[in-house]
């Protein structure tokens, strides 16, 4: 707890030098803006109770964005993703494949932004974004059955169109925290198949199921949960 404490009142005091220096400082126009989601930090610092609870499910779509201010509103973009690649030990003794359960996905989006400024700290902004991601997974062994590990294989594009409209707190003219709202269009294909690895000599090879290809068409909506720090150079 004093720790926290602390921290806190460092963190306050470096709040109030910046925005002094920035008083002081000659105005400098910044053009580029890099960011950061902090979510999962802010709600560990400030909900004492839940951190590890929420530590354990909170899952950023964007880690990194970025911003280029132009006159006329700004162009943004943000990127995020994940992989893993976890072996999977065999079911039957006398069984010397190697199985592994592969996971990849990629996030991105870019789009356009207005701004209009409420007060000196708050302002509001809203646009556009085109939101593309890809999802692939490979998992060897499913299950077992009959002297075959069975996989399965998938390959997912998704593309969404989405209006944005975000609230930023300006803590000086280069710092700030910023949310944002969003309801997307998306289209999403699927290919995916399954295939069959004999578990020893003695079984025959099996011909793969598939490819098999779905389409579908879905909505949804970003609510302002994420927080972002973001920060001008």
């Amino acid at each position: 707890m004093r720790a926290k404490i602390f921290f806190t009142t460092i963190l306050t005091a470096t709040m109030l030098s910046t925005f002094a220096q920035d008083s002081a400082a000659t105005k400098k126009m910044y053009r580029n803006e890099f960011g950061i989601d902090a979510t999962g930090f802010l709600k560990q610092f400030l909900n004492f109770n839940q951190q590890q609870q929420f530590s354990n499910s909170y899952f950023p779509t964007y880690y990194l964005t970025y911003r280029r201010y132009f006159k006329c509103g700004n162009i943004r973009f943000a990127a995020g993703g994940d992989f893993s690649n976890a072996e999977v030990p065999p079911a039957f003794t006398g069984d010397n494949n190697k199985y592994h359960n592969i996971s990849q996905s990629v996030n991105a989006r870019i789009g356009w932004e207005f701004v209009n400024e409420l007060s000196k700290h708050w302002l509001v902004y809203y646009g556009f974004d085109f939101r593309p991601s890809t999802v692939y997974s490979k998992n060897d062994a499913t299950f077992w059955n009959g002297g075959y590990a069975s996989g399965r294989e998938t390959k997912t594009q998704i593309y969404g169109l989405a209006p944005v409209l975000g609230f930023r707190f300006k803590i000086t003219d280069r710092l700030s925290i910023l949310t944002e709202a969003s309801f997307s269009i998306n289209t999403q294909k699927d290919i995916q198949r399954t295939y069959y690895t004999p578990v020893s000599s003695l079984y025959p090879a099996m011909p793969d199921d598939g490819p098999n290809t779905t389409k579908k068409i879905f909505s949804s909506f970003g609510q302002p949960l994420s927080i972002f720090i973001v920060f001008k150079i």
